[in-house]
């Protein structure tokens, strides 16, 4: 009796397939919410019983034609108890588009389309993907399957359902929990995002920008450049006619954003200072007040003094264009021994 319930329903099956494309009203036990997340660590598990529903709610972005940075579907595993895996196809995964009115917890009427149907496994656990857009690396598997369909997602939630398909079930398998964690399937990106300091004489500076020695940006005169990039270190370097040359490492996570911030430096010649604390430093024959603190000097010629002490020693420095220099007095006492 049970195979010919198991043919009558994957003939059912293949009827509903073909038409299934007409909205139908049906009503659910309970909606249960899940608020996704794009990150790495994030995932739900809910208890739910035969003929309950899941509200997937995705990230809200600011316009419905703007994609998901890092989200290309998501990942549904579904803990099968005994009551259910013992009647093989006598209970099916739902998933439907155009879902009126708005999931909630608070309701249990609704209309929708059914875009895909297929029964639970005899099996103990089963992992579904569902893609959100055509271009995603989710691959068919012997542990997971692929839904062929892809949901709109427009108004930021997918509507699962789990409900009952095969007549003659027992009571036993009706009142059966399913454990059913929901997760992001993301893609192997993060985004590196570069803030510019702007202001005064660099208001307007255009800067090249390299991403591993490979320029991705020419000229760029904006405040914020954002690029998505794979996890892992980069080599970043900006370089301008207009100010000094930067170049760092930044380590970018998957499904996270790394911001790094740059406050541009003057082309002027740089020059820091290190002596002794009681030492007396004249530049120029001006004495410095700060000592170890980077500051800016003209182009060509220049007398740097220090005296400590009985101690006086001078010296001249050429500072050119774009580069730091950096005096330091040391004092050394040596002893020799005969």
């Amino acid at each position: 009796m049970r195979k010919v319930y198991s043919l009558s329903l994957k003939l059912t099956l293949l009827i509903l397939a073909v038409f299934s494309l007409s909205a139908e009203n049906f009503r659910v036990r309970k909606v249960h919410e899940v608020n996704l997340a794009e990150e790495v660590s994030f995932e739900k598990t809910v208890s739910i019983g035969i003929n309950d529903s899941i509200a997937v709610f995705l990230p809200e972005k600011d316009s419905e034609q703007e994609r998901y940075d890092y989200l290309e579907g998501i990942e549904v595993k579904v803990s099968i108890p005994k009551a259910v895996s013992d009647w093989r196809d006598s209970v099916a995964l739902v998933l439907y588009d155009s879902i009126s009115p708005k999931p909630a917890s608070s309701q249990i009427d609704y209309s929708g389309t059914r875009i895909f149907i297929q029964p639970l496994p005899s099996k103990m656990s089963w992992i579904v993907q569902i893609p959100f857009y055509k271009e995603t690396g989710l691959k068919d598997s012997s542990y997971t399957t692929k839904v062929n369909v892809i949901p709109d997602i427009q108004k930021a939630f997918t509507f699962l359902r789990f409900m009952p398909v095969m007549k003659g079930v027992p009571e036993e398998t009706l009142e059966a929990s399913l454990n059913v964690t929901i997760k992001p399937c993301l893609r192997n990106i993060g985004r590196l995002s570069l803030n510019f300091e702007r202001k005064g004489e660099f208001a307007s500076s255009p800067v090249d920008i390299f991403v591993d020695d490979q320029p991705v940006q020419s000229q760029f005169t904006g405040k914020i450049y954002s690029l998505l990039v794979t996890p892992g270190l980069h080599n970043l370097s900006l370089q301008s006619n207009e100010f000094r040359s930067e170049v760092r490492s930044c380590l970018v996570e998957q499904a996270k954003n790394t911001l790094e911030n740059f406050k541009f430096k003057s082309l002027k010649p740089l020059l820091s200072v290190s002596a002794p604390d009681n030492a007396e430093i004249f530049f120029d024959g001006q004495k410095l007040s700060e000592i170890g603190k980077e500051f800016e000097v003209s182009e060509g010629e220049h007398s740097l003094k220090i005296i400590l002490g009985s101690y006086e020693v001078i010296r001249n420095i050429t500072a050119e264009k774009g580069k730091s220099y950096s005096a330091n007095l040391n004092i050394d006492l040596q002893i020799l021994e005969d």
